[in-house]
């Protein structure tokens, strides 16, 4: 006969099942984050140095070190969440505020980069992983917007604007505009919230000529998802010059779907479905297996509820 100490010693018991699930959902690493953190490893053993002749070398630098450690964040995020806000190590505690340091060896520029990219990956991210990817992002536009003091964060973005604005004129196609492109735009989105645009403002950014200005008013409006500014959203979308600024206004207008009256709704819908016919020469951009099809599928979904 089993006494009452044994039998509560077996109900006390962790059974082995349950470690091996927690151990197994600790560890995954999502897909797209190990893709996106390799690709950074990468790029940052490679340098080129001008001069008379372009020359290429491989060197593993401090930067590598940081993008290895960075592969185990997702691991690392669900551990701290898991004890509370704190893990206890023979060093001290690591707590989510001690890892800003780690992130503020970054520069800004591979801060922009990441915070863009793990916004891709979020895009067409399952719903969990889509949480995973959100909760590292926002340690990124934390880890960017406190580098810049409240009182220049509207200065700072708007040269953020005019950079973008200057890098599509000035250099041509490859991977050095593209990582600066999308670096700013990154960055855009870390200090959206520190800035303080009156609707005007957002509204003459929105329906500017320039593409800079455009892409910090669709940023600001993302982050708002006020859906005062639907129908200058709505004609990005379908009048975008680029993939990425078509992008960038999908995701405005995912933010603005529950706050949208009926014709609003209709209105979003028929341009979606016309959008959805890829034809890069009519600008008809949202192509299958695309983030911007997986945006758009969400949205459709979302008029229906």
């Amino acid at each position: 006969m089993i006494g009452k100490s044994d039998q509560e010693l077996a109900n006390n018991q962790i059974s082995r099942e349950a470690v091996d699930w927690l151990l197994r959902r600790i560890i995954h690493i999502p897909k797209n984050w190990l893709i996106i953190s390799s690709l950074f490893i990468l790029l940052s053993t490679f340098q080129v140095t001008g001069g008379e002749k372009l020359t290429f070398k491989f060197e593993v630098t401090n930067t590598t070190a940081v993008f290895l450690a960075l592969i185990w964040l997702p691991s690392l995020l669900k551990i701290i969440a898991l004890t509370g806000g704190a893990i206890k190590t023979p060093a001290g505690e690591i707590t989510g505020s001690s890892m800003m340091p780690m992130l503020q060896s970054l520069t800004g520029d591979t801060l922009g980069f990441l915070i863009e990219h793990t916004k891709l990956a979020e895009d067409v991210a399952p719903p969990q992983q889509q949480l995973e990817m959100r909760q590292m992002r926002h340690e990124w536009q934390k880890a960017y917007a406190s580098r810049v003091p409240s009182s220049e964060a509207r200065k700072q973005i708007e040269s953020l604007s005019q950079r973008y604005k200057e890098l599509r004129s000035s250099l041509p196609r490859g991977a050095k505009r593209t990582f600066e492109m999308e670096s700013i735009a990154g960055r855009m989105r870390a200090l959206a919230p520190e800035v303080n645009f009156s609707e005007q403002d957002v509204n003459n950014l929105i329906k500017s000529n320039d593409q800079g200005k455009r892409l910090l008013g669709l940023s600001v409006t993302e982050w708002s998802g006020d859906s005062t500014y639907f129908y200058a959203v709505l004609n990005i979308i379908n009048s975008s010059e680029t993939a990425f600024e078509q992008t960038c206004a999908l995701r405005a207008a995912e933010k603005m779907v529950t706050k949208l009256n009926v014709q609003q709704k209709k209105d979003l819908h028929s341009v979606l479905l016309h959008q959805r016919n890829f034809n890069e020469a009519e600008k008809c951009w949202i192509r299958p297996n695309s983030n911007r099809w997986a945006l758009s599928d969400r949205i459709l979904t979302a008029l229906e509820q």
